[in-house]
């Protein structure tokens, strides 16, 4: 560009020394014919250089989609307002059992709670991330619904959408007119705290 911007200048004042310089005859207008010429050709290559800059420059700025995670497991939902009660009082650790429970058996797991789930297990406001790191799970694979809406239709449409099973022993009454597939032989999943061990019903001890 550089080179393009420096000929470009030196055209320029070649045109202008001949135009002062040269006698009006043939030779002149041959000169500057050819310099006039040479004048448009530099400025030509320089517009098409700074247009192609330009364009690398928008593409740098347009942002790319994310890349989807690759998954490992077979993922699948858990009603984690739910599962966190199954051994009574709301508890991370009989959470954090089940999590690991169903992640020994091959599964991704997809954890949804209700906004006021920090304030039932330590009584604070916690975040998706926070929930996230404390379960030992991926960001995007923990959700905690806004306050004011329930959980269960959002993580009901996720799990319906995507064809996969949600562990919860809740039995989703006022969600079957919405979610028919709440009907079907396993899809939902069913278990319990027995003695310090989790109980997956149709997933196996």
């Amino acid at each position: 560009m550089w080179f393009l911007r420096g000929l470009l200048i030196c055209a320029l004042i070649a045109l202008v020394a001949c135009a002062v310089v040269l006698p009006e005859g043939g030779d002149k207008t041959r000169v500057m014919d050819g310099l006039g010429k040479l004048i448009f050709g530099a400025f030509a290559a320089l517009a098409l250089g700074y247009m192609w800059q330009l364009r690398k420059w928008f593409r740098r700025g347009t942002p790319t989609e994310p890349t989807p995670r690759a998954r490992v497991g077979k993922p699948i939902v858990v009603d984690g307002s739910n599962v966190m009660h199954w051994g009574g009082d709301p508890s991370l650790v009989v959470l954090k059992r089940v999590i690991g429970a169903l992640k020994n058996r091959g599964y991704e797991p997809i954890v949804y709670f209700d906004a006021n789930v920090g304030y039932k297990l330590s009584k604070k406001h916690v975040n998706d991330h926070a929930m996230a790191a404390e379960l030992g799970l991926p960001k995007d694979d923990v959700t905690l619904v806004p306050s004011g809406t329930p959980a269960d239709p959002i993580l009901l449409k996720h799990a319906v959408e995507d064809d996969m099973r949600v562990v919860t022993n809740d039995r989703f009454l006022d969600w079957k007119q919405d979610f028919p597939k709440i009907g079907d032989k396993g899809f939902l999943v069913k278990g319990r705290w027995q003695q310090g061990s989790v109980i997956l019903l149709g997933l196996g001890r």
